[in-house]
């Protein structure tokens, strides 16, 4: 259960086929980027972490704005497993039959929680387009976007890799919803 609030924490696995990759956009330097950042959204998708010997699958629904966000866990059957949340009172752990967990933000939930920091707002920033770099290191993670998708006028990740010592997490994103 420890590695679901993990995964939670990361923001939030089906069988369903994906359509082929997309190549990202390109600045005139030829560099692939990200972006312009969404303000506001609503994506769904699956997580894969891989600690070790252990793997874990998981679908997520997150909901984005600049005053909150909250990520829905759910097992690849669809049944809701933990919700975290964010707000400008702090953060939020909440799994059935069990005692919310808070804290002033994501970075000491993810502490508390796990007993290691996450680069939780750094991974948020990619997942919604503000970091427009497709790879980067945030507090010893690689973080690497290895396909982007065409979103409007924007590009947003489609699937996210972090590699850690011996933690692997994919975040792939199915669909995407945003009011702007």
């Amino acid at each position: 259960m420890r590695w679901l609030v993990g995964i939670a924490l990361l923001g939030l696995a089906a069988c369903a086929e994906l359509p082929a990759p997309i190549p990202p956009a390109t600045t005139e330097s030829a560099q692939p980027v990200l972006g312009p950042p969404l303000l506001r959204f609503v994506a769904d998708g699956r997580i894969a972490l891989r600690s070790g010997e252990r793997h874990d699958h998981l679908r997520f629904h997150w909901e984005h704005s600049p005053e909150h966000d909250s990520v829905l866990l759910l097992s690849p059957l669809g049944q809701g497993l933990a919700e975290l949340t964010r707000d400008a009172s702090g953060a939020r752990l909440t799994q059935p039959h069990q005692p919310p967990r808070v804290a002033s933000d994501l970075r000491l939930l993810a502490q508390d929680v796990l007993g290691t920091p996450l680069p939780l707002e750094a991974l948020a920033d990619w997942l919604r387009g503000a970091h427009p770099e497709l790879q980067g290191a945030v507090d010893g993670w690689q973080v690497t976007v290895s396909e982007t998708t065409p979103y409007r006028q924007r590009r947003l990740l489609r699937v996210l890799e972090a590699r850690r010592e011996q933690s692997e997490l994919k975040l792939i994103v199915d669909e995407w919803e945003a009011d702007e």
